[in-house]
């Protein structure tokens, strides 16, 4: 990558399972695996695209699928300039949530211009429940709509080079955009003070997703509790890893994490 790259970010939207995930991964590493990679908050990738006028480094964020972690989802979509939208072929639901759900919620929280493709992902198994003729309805709601793979690879490089040539002259976020959303929530739960907390340590100061799967785990939070209408967090828990985070931001000399930490624990005690 050259000094003259611009750098600009992009998210991944979609419901839990429809392999937002393994579409990065395939994309950024050219690997699949078929083992289920759970989502913490956001984790972040990025890979140059190359271009005869000059590069484009993506920031790829993937975001946990789960709709009640609005926190976590408005920090990631807050200042993006393009975002592809994920379904699982065989689950015609996970368009439709696309549709009522996060395009709406894209649209309202980044530039309502920015592109978005459709990856119709999934593409290699048998039970085709998405169809050509089942999107004549949605193609105008998107710059493309393309049927990838990420176990075989199909149109998985196309469809990001695509993204990458539709937000070269986007802007790109601010991080003190991102703590306003946070401090701005209202934290009455043990729920929404988790969500502000992944929030920040994958959104502002950003925590390897290796320590914070850890560091939830010690918790006692699992990571697949987290899914949607199946979430049970106790504030002590919560509370276990918010201290564990902010002990891991004074140690790394962290001091906007910790910092903002300290914030949103005194909102939602206060």
């Amino acid at each position: 990558m050259t000094n003259d790259a611009i750098k600009r970010k992009v998210n991944l939207l979609g419901s839990p399972g429809v392999g937002k995930t393994s579409l990065i991964i395939r994309y950024v590493k050219n690997v699949f695996g078929d083992k289920y990679i759970k989502t913490i908050g956001t984790n972040i990738y990025t890979k140059t695209v190359s271009f005869e006028e000059g590069e484009v480094k993506l920031i790829i964020q993937d975001i946990m699928g789960e709709v009640d972690f609005t926190s976590v989802q408005e920090g990631a979509l807050k200042g993006s300039s393009g975002a592809i939208a994920v379904a699982d072929i065989t689950r015609t639901e996970s368009l439709y949530r696309l549709l009522d759900d996060w395009i709406p919620k894209y649209k309202s929280i980044s530039d309502k211009n920015n592109p978005v493709l459709l990856a119709v992902n999934k593409f290699d198994l048998e039970d085709k429940n998405i169809t050509t003729e089942h999107l004549e309805d949605v193609y105008s709601l998107f710059d493309h709509v393309i049927f990838t793979s990420a176990k075989t690879g199909r149109n998985v490089e196309y469809l990001f080079k695509e993204l990458a040539s539709g937000v070269s002259h986007k802007i790109q976020l601010s991080v003190r955009d991102v703590e306003d959303i946070v401090l701005s929530k209202e934290l009455s739960d043990p729920k929404e003070l988790l969500d502000a907390v992944l929030s920040i340590c994958s959104n502002v100061e950003v925590v390897p997703y290796e320590i914070r799967e850890d560091l939830l785990e010690e918790s006692g939070i699992n990571k697949f509790d987290l899914e949607e209408n199946i979430c049970r967090i106790e504030e002590e828990n919560v509370l276990k890893f918010a201290d564990s985070l902010t002990n891991w931001y004074d140690e790394e000399e962290r001091a906007r994490g910790k910092n903002l930490l300290k914030k949103v624990m005194c909102n939602y005690r206060c």
